[in-house]
């Protein structure tokens, strides 16, 4: 099975995995068709679409596309984006200074990430 290339867009690829799918003999329940299509997601696609399994193919495409468009938003973090920014980094602290400044990197990758997806709303703090 075709995993999703990041230029398309998951709902005409999970359509396309679906089709390709019901040409297999014998043919798959749908359960286990779910079961097999989220298990060839990537991290954060598998991640989201983990509370779909047992429901019918059009479930987890209607949340596909919620969290494709989140990760767009960036109200969801991506975590192949995440791992290859991630990794740039660390290729390019390791030219300018060794294990202290990987650290560092990270850290500030992590800092700049968790700010992304903290809750936009903030309610103020009851004072006692």
């Amino acid at each position: 099975m075709k995993k999703k290339k990041s230029t398309k867009y998951f709902r005409e690829y999970a359509i396309r995995w679906h089709e390709q799918d019901a040409r297999v003999k014998p043919p798959m329940k749908e359960c286990k068709i779910v079961e097999v299509f989220i298990q060839v997601q990537d991290e954060t696609y598998f991640q989201h679409l983990l509370p779909t399994l047992g429901k019918p193919f059009i479930e987890v495409l209607k949340m596909g596309k919620m969290i494709e468009d989140g990760i767009k938003t960036s109200r969801i973090v991506s975590f192949v984006a995440l791992k290859e920014t991630t990794q740039e980094i660390q290729k390019d602290s390791k030219n300018v200074g060794g294990k202290k400044n990987k650290e560092d990197v990270a850290a500030i990758v992590v800092g700049q990430w968790a700010r992304l997806i903290k809750p936009q709303h903030r309610f103020p703090q009851s004072q006692a």
